[in-house]
């Protein structure tokens, strides 16, 4: 167990809701992780604390993998979360990725529990709200994995299934993996998962409007050079995260795809190497994603390798800033070596 300090922590809390009406909320579109962690907390809930009245709600409409996994795991979700007792927000670094669910547990007259393990989550949510996060965990679905460890809740195949999917996807399949999250997905095999029959189950193919998604934005893609770090921005009218990734398998760093809300407000995926992380030490969810969203007038956040974030300003502004703190944090200025930033 990674720290069984937290999780008696968790766990204690967690007990005073029984008999109680409970929403469990991700983030918006929801994620592997988040939709993992949430199925399983369930499950521990309504089995473990006597939780009798539980249910899962996911902001905005789920993504398209998100709804993959809805189904593979047959979750029900519920959109009105107005009659619940007490609030779980799971996998959730920030409050504004609640959405429209952000006003119900702003109000403070409700019991709001925050699990997550993104850096900084403490000091962005309301002071009425119980936040239990820790940044040593690789992911939410490992935090569940040592809870249900603690409280002797015995996972299933199916909730095996989920534990490993969700540490798969949050640890890059796998390719940031520590000893501990290693160790913990080698006993979830253990215990039947075939980790390639879920995969081929839940990764569909690649629908033609992501291809032409990625081939545009590549085709459209900026290059800056700094030193021996490639640096590519683009901006595509959607799937910015798959951008983002598809440049990171095309050679570059550190990649950044932008997507135009409206005028002045944008949204934008940032992803990186390891090798980047590694050497600069640059965190891409804290040191980028999270100071240009507060910066422009937005929100940001994520993990070290992959991030997300919204905020009011144009594509090109964002671009100048992203780079701008790039250079600064760097030291280094940048050589332009190629660009063409046309946009749909």
């Amino acid at each position: 167990m990674r720290n069984e300090s937290f999780i008696s922590l968790l766990s204690r809390e967690l007990s005073q809701l029984a008999s109680l009406r409970v929403s469990i909320l991700t983030h918006a579109g929801g994620d592997p992780d988040s939709i993992c962690s949430a199925y399983c907390l369930k499950k521990i809930l309504k089995e473990t604390f006597n939780v009798s009245n539980v249910w899962i709600s996911v902001p905005d409409s789920p993504t398209a993998h998100t709804k993959a996994l809805l189904e593979y795991f047959q979750i029900e979700v519920t959109y009105d979360v107005r009659a619940a007792d007490t609030y779980i927000v799971v996998d959730v670094g920030s409050p504004e990725q609640l959405n429209e669910y952000i006003e119900v547990i702003s109000r403070g007259d409700k019991r709001v529990i925050v699990i997550d393990h993104h850096s900084n989550t403490i000091n962005r949510y309301p002071s009425t709200a119980k936040v239990y996060s820790s940044e040593h965990y690789q992911s939410t679905s490992e935090i569940i994995y040592d809870l249900a460890e603690y409280v002797g809740f015995k996972l299933g195949l199916v909730e095996a299934e989920a534990m490993l999917l969700g540490m798969y996807y949050d640890t890059a399949r796998l390719s940031i993996a520590d000893p501990e999250t290693s160790h913990k997905i080698c006993k979830l095999i253990n215990k039947g998962v075939s980790l390639s029959n879920i995969l081929a189950k839940l990764e569909q193919r690649i629908d033609i409007s992501e291809r032409i998604a990625r081939l545009k934005g590549a085709a459209r893609m900026k290059i800056y050079r700094f030193r021996d770090w490639l640096v590519v921005v683009t901006i595509v009218g959607g799937f910015q995260s798959s951008v983002a990734r598809s440049l990171i398998n095309l050679g570059a760093h550190l990649a950044m795809a932008i997507g135009e809300v409206d005028k002045s407000k944008v949204t934008a995926s940032i992803r990186a190497s390891q090798e980047f992380v590694e050497q600069t030490r640059i965190n891409i969810g804290v040191d980028l994603a999270e100071r240009l969203g507060v910066k422009l007038g937005g929100h940001g956040g994520g993990h070290s390798s992959a991030a997300h974030l919204e905020c009011k300003t144009t594509a090109g502004e964002l671009a100048n800033h992203f780079i701008d703190e790039l250079a600064n944090r760097l030291n280094i200025k940048p050589e332009v070596l190629g660009s063409d930033s046309r946009k749909d």
